[in-house]
């Protein structure tokens, strides 16, 4: 190609003119100006040499914008490499896809595989909530398209295009979205979600941005995957410093469980008690220890916590402190579920622990710890504590039911056969601190029904060692046997008291001396027994007496006084007993339930669960029976009386 070359004059100032331009990247309208300035004759020749020089500005141009945007990915991989936490990569990675392309918005999608859609996971630029938090079926939408085709995708005019599933058209039209691109994120053959450029006009996406962008998606996805694997293992190492912690503790409360196991074990084996144990376990663990019955009774206590100093002088939990709540719901959570239980104390308030004592699936009681901050090594020492204290526990359980076996095989001797081989006996006895030749109280004690009569003798057996005396079960009935000379009803009254007090049910008590010797022990047991009998018919369930306060009644211990009262019975009502007898009736039993609710039919009826109609019938029986005047003045009292001593004597 030739160029007619201008006369010298006219071409040269044109030429450096067109050179400043290009060396100083001008505008093209810089260079079209500079054609209108020059002549017709200098513009023929000049026009061509514009055009090239367009062209070379044009190319220089791009090859700036790419040095650009090959600074600007340089840049951002940089920026994303040195990213470890997912929540600072995805921001990062769609505020830099906006400023690369110069879009109003960037967000990135990703996928759910577990619900099998797409989700908006971060965005930059977006103004309303629903687009945010919008999500895409797998292949709906432009989103769902790239995210299950893996290919980019973009549309100039978003509304009008139709090689896509409409979905979320209204969360777009809300945010005013009309040009938007996406390429998917991907690792290796792996689609993990979509990066997007979004324009609220309508224009097109070259094939430039889209590579731009798609070179951007490849790095955040990258980025993403290092973010991810960073988090794995900063997880990984989490984990790892928590079980080596774990491990430590572990090991530190086994060394503490057994250094506390030979303690505990050394106390059982030298013969120590419950006081021994709490002490052990309050110095290991520091902190209050407290030891319980399965009743919630306070058998040893060791520590400076007000609640376990109170507890330790009254037997039992103080009321309203911090720290006897807390060991009382965990006690009770314990016993409940039989496992270990922690009750954390609220601000000030002192935490406890509490365990099972467990023999079996027999509960023996709890072991509780008290203190302000609880740890994970304290729960394996207080349950090795309770393994031990229930061994203990068993132990003395049996050294109580071989003595209560002795005791037991001493009184039916004694009570029984006391001639068979006194001297034995009298040795026998000796052994458990029993002197025959000394004069004695005896005591018989029963819950009515029979109820309790374990629990009563060993309440017996405590009340008796105070006074160096011997307790134990006989015929149905708990003896005491106390040494010296006492008030045979005030002992009668306060065994009576201690024992209702401890059972928790009327436990009632008759009470006489006995004269020294084995004779004199089974001719009291007689008497007493005798007098128990009689309380209990008298309905005077949890009293203690002796026979001579017994009144009238006390006649019943005189044979020839048994057999006056047996023909008093008989004059006074025995119409009404040979009636019930010939017909199983009621009519002694109604006597003695009305004469009991001083004569009101009401109250009778209700106490014999029966209709007034048939009280009414029973009472026109008795009339026809005994007389019309049987309510009336000493006739009442007669017959009042005689029930009352027929039932003594009818008693078993």
């Amino acid at each position: 190609m030739s160029i007619d070359l201008p006369p010298r004059s006219l071409g040269a100032d044109s030429a450096r003119r067109l050179l400043r331009l290009l060396r100083e990247g001008a505008a093209p309208e810089e260079y079209r100006a500079l054609l209108e300035r020059c002549q017709a004759a200098e513009a023929a020749w000049l026009r061509p040499l514009v055009e090239d020089a367009l062209h070379v500005r044009a190319q220089l141009e791009e090859r700036r914008r790419r040095e650009d945007e090959l600074a600007a990915l340089y840049e951002t991989a940089g920026d994303l490499s040195s990213l470890r936490e997912l929540e600072t990569v995805l921001p990062a990675i769609v505020r830099r896809s906006r400023g690369l392309l110069g879009t109003d918005v960037a967000y990135l999608m990703l996928n759910d595989t577990q619900r099998g859609d797409t989700f908006v996971r971060t965005t930059d630029g977006i103004r309303t909530d629903a687009f945010k938090r919008a999500r895409l079926a797998m292949g709906a939408g432009l989103g769902g398209l790239v995210a299950k085709t893996a290919v980019p995708y973009d549309t100039p005019d978003y509304f009008n295009d139709p090689r896509f599933e409409h979905t979320v058209d209204d969360v777009v039209r809300g945010e005013g979205l009309i040009a938007i691109q996406g390429v998917p994120l991907k690792l290796g053959e792996k689609v993990i979600g979509v990066l997007f450029a979004a324009n609220r006009s309508a224009r097109p996406f070259s094939d430039h941005e889209v590579a731009l962008l798609v070179s951007l998606a490849n790095h955040a996805a990258i980025a993403i995957e290092n973010a991810t694997l960073f988090q794995e293992v900063q997880r990984a190492v989490d984990d790892l410093t928590e079980a080596n912690a774990v491990i430590q503790a572990h090991s530190t409360s086994v060394e503490q469980a057994a250094s506390l196991h030979e303690r505990l074990t050394s106390i059982v084996l030298h013969g120590g008690d419950m006081a021994d144990v709490a002490q052990n376990l309050a110095e290991v663990l520091g902190g209050s220890i407290l030891v319980l019955d399965p009743a919630g009774r306070v058998t040893a206590a060791v520590g400076a916590d007000p609640a376990a100093e109170q507890a330790r002088k009254d037997g039992v939990l103080p009321q309203g402190s911090p720290a006897a709540r807390a060991v009382h719901e965990a006690c009770v959570l314990s016993a409940e579920s039989r496992r270990t239980r922690r009750i954390t104390g609220s601000g000030a308030g002192a935490s406890a622990c509490a365990t099972p004592i467990m023999a079996g699936t027999e509960v023996l009681g709890s072991l509780a710890l008290v203190r302000d901050r609880l740890d994970a090594c304290d729960v394996p020492s207080l349950e090795r504590a309770a393994l031990v204290t229930a061994l203990m526990l068993l132990s003395e359980r049996s050294v109580a039911e071989a003595e209560h076996r002795l005791r037991g095989e001493i009184l039916e001797d004694l009570l029984g056969a006391p001639h068979r081989d006194l001297e034995g006996l009298r040795r026998r006895a000796a052994l458990m601190g029993l002197d025959l030749g000394r004069p004695h109280t005896v005591l018989a004690a029963r819950c009515r029904g029979g109820g309790h009569r374990r629990a009563v003798a060993d309440a017996a057996t405590a009340f008796a060692g105070h006074a160096k005396g011997l307790a134990g079960e006989y015929r149905g009935d708990v003896i005491v046997l106390l040494p010296g000379e006492h008030d045979p009803a005030a002992t009668a009254r306060s065994l009576a008291d201690h024992l209702t007090a401890t059972v928790g049910d009327p436990v009632t008590v008759g009470g006489t001396s006995a004269a020294p010797g084995a004779d004199g022990l089974v001719e009291a047991h007689r008497d007493a027994v005798q007098c128990l009998g009689v309380l209990l018919a008298l309905d005077r369930d949890g009293e203690g007496a002796s026979p001579e306060e017994l009144g009238v009644y006390g006649l019943l211990f005189n044979q020839a006084g048994r057999e006056e009262l047996h023909r008093f019975t008989r004059r006074a009502i025995g119409p009404l007993l040979d009636y019930d007898e010939r017909r199983s009736g009621e009519l002694v039993r109604t006597l003695l339930a009305y004469f009991a609710c001083d004569g009101s039919l009401t109250r009778t009826a209700a106490d014999l669960f029966v209709h007034v109609n048939t009280l009414y019938q029973r009472i026109d029986r008795v009339t026809a029976l005994l007389g019309p005047q049987w309510r009336h003045g000493d006739q009442a009292l007669q017959v009042h009386l005689a029930l009352k001593v027929h039932s003594v004597l009818s008693a078993p």
